[in-house]
């Protein structure tokens, strides 16, 4: 089965979303990953995850012939707020189509709370007949699932079929650069729902994205993988953000210019081309 892959919005940080999602259609992709996570994009606020963005969202889908089946929904579930503030997100995601929310659900000092909130906010899910897809965290804010074994962990802890994983083998370079990210990233596939393909360069012990097949990562295996199991999957190439040496992220001080978002995407979707079917753009 070819892969389908879609676009997480981090790379256009800070440009206009209709501008975002028109360079997305003309670079031959064809679905969304919004991409609305604490610490890594600006400007989250809760009018984002309103009925009235959410119409506009459906309609800047429509107007650029796209679609999506994910949403970018990174935040600290220990907060005192997080099961009002991420039911709010569910129930905008299940307004916009997307039926997964990827979720690096925060630190490992509060593992207990957030094995609790995601038992009550996987109900939450069920009901709008979405699945929270945990991902593994890149820096010390969402470590408390970094590797397979302590992502299983939490699913058993949680028992709720309506919580999987979305894998982050380019996360893995920066939180546990002692590991494979892609052995680790493949031993995560059982209970995969989605993935993040995202490569990673080193550069004087910091960590860079840049287009697919530019980085460090061999991702063949991973590729190859996803494409048998039909796991959906997106490109996440957060140009605006690296991560410090230590992993935590810093966002430069301003957009990445829209052609250039353009040529990174046309040169990533030429990397993965072997992967890829040629089908016409959704919606």
């Amino acid at each position: 089965m070819p892969l389908l892959p879609g676009v997480n919005t981090a790379m256009f940080d800070g440009l206009d979303t209709d501008i975002a999602f028109g360079i997305i259609a003309r670079a031959g992709f064809h679905y969304v990953e919004l991409a609305y996570n604490q610490g890594y994009v600006g400007g989250l606020s809760p009018a984002l995850f309103s009925d009235r963005h959410a119409g506009y969202i459906v309609s800047l889908l429509e107007k650029h012939r796209l679609a999506t089946h994910t949403l970018g929904a990174t935040m600290n579930l220990a907060a005192d707020d997080a099961i009002e503030a991420f039911s709010q997100r569910i129930r905008f995601a299940a307004a916009i189509g997307a039926r997964r929310l990827t979720v690096c659900p925060g630190r490992r000092a509060d593992r207990a709370l957030i094995i609790e909130r995601l038992k009550v906010l996987s109900g939450v899910a069920a009901t709008h007949r979405c699945t929270l897809c945990i991902e593994n965290g890149g820096d010390a804010n969402y470590d408390v699932f970094a590797l397979a074994e302590e992502g299983f962990a939490l699913l058993e802890a949680v028992n709720s079929p309506a919580l999987a994983f979305n894998i982050d083998a380019g996360n893995m370079v920066s939180l546990r650069p002692d590991a494979d990210p892609i052995a680790g990233a493949m031993a995560m596939l059982p209970a995969a729902a989605h993935c993040h393909i995202k490569d990673v360069s080193v550069r004087n012990g910091e960590f860079f994205f840049p287009a697919i097949g530019d980085g460090d990562l061999h991702y063949p295996p991973l590729l190859d993988a996803l494409a048998e199991k039909g796991i959906p999957c997106s490109l996440e190439i957060p140009l605006r953000m690296h991560r410090r040496a230590d992993g935590y992220p810093v966002r430069g001080a301003d957009p990445v210019p829209a052609a250039t978002c353009l040529a990174v995407l046309q040169r990533s979707r030429q990397a993965l081309q072997p992967w890829l079917a040629d089908v016409p753009p959704a919606g």
